[in-house]
């Protein structure tokens, strides 16, 4: 009778190897279809810490895909259930979960984890592990399915291309279609519509979680469907539609998840000769389920992205000067000048230039807000050592800034 649980797999890697799986810590964002099976897989494997990040709860819809999950689940947190249910397949393993948004995790969580698994449903939430992923220099595996189809990336920041390299993510304003703001055929094209209008209105997508944000483009999508005809346009349809809900397969998201988890093992895995040969991680895997055809493209880093193919400017300021005040010191700092500078932070809008705010339509509200922040100082914003993105809306170059926070013991020194 077999007394080693990892008995079957030590055969492959070694003492060495489990050790290594012993020792690794793995920040698994998502508990859905894809995620459930690489949680399942690590769980199994003996990995020696899982964190669980994951904000949504279990809905019936859930349980035909998502092993993890019961009937009795339905309405509690996936990331919780997912832990508990880790704690069921291999007590040995430790695990905590988190159930919030992944944007809003302290960075603490991101410093302790080894490697970065993406198994999310939504982009901003991908790019921002992008972004975390290169900033800390953690391996990111990232994968996503719809259908038949499915797709994963490696990325292993400096050497291999970040999600952002390459032109993945287009972002949303570029994605307006005439076809469904002139010629609307069904609900769904309305919502898009309402989703357009959001989007030039507010300067930002609509949330998911935010209950106003949905009613405001169901109200834009009721308002082109009366206008076009059409009929069916529902609140149900609105939410899908933003929170990005696709078409799912169990058996896509199995082969997805081991894509994914055996891509994890090269990495740790890495310097250990497996039968003579060294484990090479993918850059980039596409899966056709209905040939039942996978290949791999090999895609080289963008040297231009914004993400890391930009030297990182780190900029010492005092966290009580301005807003308007760290712009200028910015532009001090550059070895050319800024025409009209426009800083984000996860997304938000933080400074816009002045010539912008004059040309865009934007609501009287939003301009008061951005001509109020260049007074306010500048910690009301941003945290010691943050990654700030900038964008040139006039020259289209953009830059990462890293703030780093002086003492308070050098006031004055400014």
């Amino acid at each position: 009778m077999d007394e080693d649980r990892y008995d079957r797999q030590r055969r492959i890697w070694g003492t060495e190897g489990e050790d290594r799986l012993k020792k690794a810590t793995i920040l698994i964002a998502g508990a859905g279809g894809i995620g459930s099976e690489i949680i399942k897989n690590l769980a199994l494997l003996g990995i020696g810490s899982l964190l669980i990040v994951d904000m949504d709860l279990i809905e019936l819809s859930n349980l035909n895909r998502q092993l993890l999950f019961r009937d009795n689940d339905i309405g509690c947190y996936k990331a919780e259930i997912a832990a508990k249910r880790v704690r069921e397949l291999n007590p040995e393993v430790k695990v905590e979960f988190f159930n919030e948004k992944l944007q809003n995790l302290p960075n603490q969580v991101f410093k302790d984890a080894n490697i970065f698994v993406s198994a999310l449903d939504n982009i901003p939430a991908r790019i921002f592990l992008n972004q975390k992923a290169v900033l800390y220099k953690k391996p990111l595996i990232d994968g996503g399915s719809e259908g038949f189809y499915g797709h994963v990336q490696v990325v292993l920041p400096q050497i291999t291309p970040c999600l952002l390299c390459h032109d993945l993510w287009l972002k949303p304003e570029e994605k307006f279609k005439c076809s469904y703001a002139v010629n609307p055929r069904t609900p769904l094209d309305c919502v898009l519509e309402g989703r357009d209008k959001f989007f030039l209105k507010f300067n930002r997508l609509p949330s998911q979680e935010n209950e106003e944000d949905l009613r405001t483009v169901y109200n834009f999508a009721r308002a082109h469907a009366e206008k076009h005809n059409i009929i069916g346009v529902t609140y149900e349809i609105v939410k899908d539609s933003i929170k990005g809900t696709v078409a799912a397969l169990i058996t896509t998201n199995a082969i997805i998840g081991a894509v994914m988890t055996n891509e994890l093992l090269k990495i740790l895995m890495r310097n250990i000769s497996i039968n003579g040969q060294k484990l090479v991680p993918l850059t980039y895997f596409q899966f056709n389920g209905i040939t039942e055809l996978g290949w791999s493209i090999p895609l080289d880093r963008n040297e231009s992205c914004p993400v890391c193919g930009i030297k990182q400017l780190k900029l010492e300021v005092h966290p009580t000067i301005p807003l308007i005040q760290f712009i200028q010191r910015l532009e001090s700092e550059l070895t050319f000048e800024l025409q009209a500078p426009l800083l984000l932070k996860e997304g938000i809008i933080i400074y816009r230039d002045k010539a912008i705010l004059e040309e865009k339509l934007l609501p009287k509200g939003e301009i008061e807000r951005l001509k109020k922040n260049e007074l306010r100082p500048l910690q009301d914003f941003f945290d010691d050592g943050d990654n700030i993105y900038l964008r040139d809306e006039i020259l289209g170059i953009e830059l990462w800034i890293i703030i780093k926070f002086q003492n308070q013991d050098k006031d004055g020194q400014e």
